[in-house]
């Protein structure tokens, strides 16, 4: 078990592309750090950095307080799961496990392999596949071998690149579900990388989103949900993404108010006295809601909006209803089914006009230039020289 450190960690490809500019983030011992955001974003570059697979352009990586910007992979004691697999097919699942093993010099005694291999198959429930090849075995069954080869390593980091992306819906949750009960058995270090927000939501302790090679934010899951830094972070974790609208922060008196689509909702006097220039009644927002906050209303009224339906996704327990204001902005709403009757949910049509509402202790605020967040101190880690033809992860 280790702490991980990064200082200054920088990537630049030939042609002085920058895959990944000045990362900086220290993990706890036994932490799971999740590395989170689109193709490009340098997410896959610095696991492999850490991994010692890419070389370091700039900064340093320490490893339970040793650097080891110059240490082979193998002697980084470090474990990696790969998106493919990796897993060689003319090997048994019990001789997959076991090749890291014998690799060591000096040689572990056959006992000892033994042992391990067993241990970790049992662990992930692989124990009557040992004999099989791997073209005899399902997605999920050849990614819990994957895992079974790191796990049987003395191993400081868990490193795991995408694991789950080549899984089919179901059988992805079910090894999420399984790689969080792995975690508490094997109490290590893990780095995991995905693309997946809501495989960052559930299983890291702390996330890191990452955007263009910078990071964007790092947070408990709760925190970059709840308080996103930038609109980037706002729209990229939820789903359904956050609706962002033009609008207008308005002072009357001693009371905050918001305008989005011709409605008049109240801010905080607090949150409103923070948001507002001193000295300014009025100022241009980027105002953000969630479409789980979004309520249906029966009647028009100062505090509410109306919006035409446009496509209406039955999700089971919820509708996802794709509407447009007036003024064009499309919006989603995100509606429990179990708050329609039959008839209501059979209304919920094209062409269908609704009311609509959110409180104002569900909005969040960003400035329309920056795209920083209005209750926010940070500073746009944007760079107006940053390359965009980023290589793919």
């Amino acid at each position: 078990m280790a702490s991980v450190k990064l200082t200054d960690v920088k990537k630049i490809y030939q042609g002085n592309v920058v895959a990944v500019h000045d990362f900086n983030l220290d993990i706890k011992d036994k932490e799971f750090i999740v590395f989170v955001g689109p193709s490009g974003c340098g997410k896959s570059t610095t696991l492999r950095m850490i991994a010692g697979l890419e070389e370091i352009s700039e900064g340093t990586i320490e490893i339970d307080g040793v650097v080891v910007n110059d240490l082979q992979p193998k002697d980084r004691y470090i474990s990696m799961v790969f998106q493919n697999y990796a897993l060689y097919p003319h090997l048994t699942v019990f001789e997959n496990m076991a090749f890291p093993l014998r690799l060591l010099r000096p040689r572990m005694p056959n006992a000892e392999i033994y042992k391990r291999v067993t241990q970790a198959a049992e662990v992930l429930g692989i124990t009557q596949y040992l004999t099989r090849k791997p073209k005899a075995l399902s997605g999920g069954q050849r990614q819990r071998v994957a895992i079974g080869r790191a796990m049987v390593k003395d191993c400081k980091v868990f490193l795991m690149d995408e694991p789950l992306s080549n899984l089919d819906a179901k059988l992805r949750n079910q090894m999420r579900a399984e790689i969080i009960l792995l975690r508490k058995k094997i109490d290590t270090t893990f780095i995991y990388v995905t693309h997946d927000q809501t495989e960052a939501m559930t299983l890291g302790d702390r996330i890191v989103i990452m955007k263009d090679g910078f990071i964007m934010q790092v947070g408990s899951p709760t925190e970059v949900f709840d308080h996103p830094n930038n609109l980037f972070v706002a729209e990229f974790i939820g789903a359904p993404k956050m609706n962002i609208v033009k609008s207008q922060l308005l002072k009357e008196g001693d009371k905050y108010y918001v305008n989005p689509f011709g409605s008049k909702i109240e801010v905080g006097g607090a949150k409103g006295k923070q948001l507002l220039a001193k000295n300014v009644e009025t100022q241009d927002i980027l105002l953000g809601f969630r479409p789980e906050h979004v309520r249906l209303e029966q009647n028009p009224s100062a505090s509410n909006f109306k919006v035409t339906l446009e496509v209406n996704e039955m999700m089971g327990s919820e509708l996802h209803l794709h509407v447009v204001a007036e003024d064009g902005s499309k919006l989603i709403v995100r509606i429990p089914t179990i708050q329609l009757n039959d008839k209501e949910r059979e209304e919920m049509v094209y062409g269908k006009e609704l009311y609509l509402s959110f409180e104002g202790k569900v909005m969040h605020f960003f400035n329309p230039e920056t795209e920083i967040s209005l209750l926010s101190n940070q500073e746009s880690p944007q760079k107006s020289d940053l390359k965009q033809d980023v290589p793919e992860e």
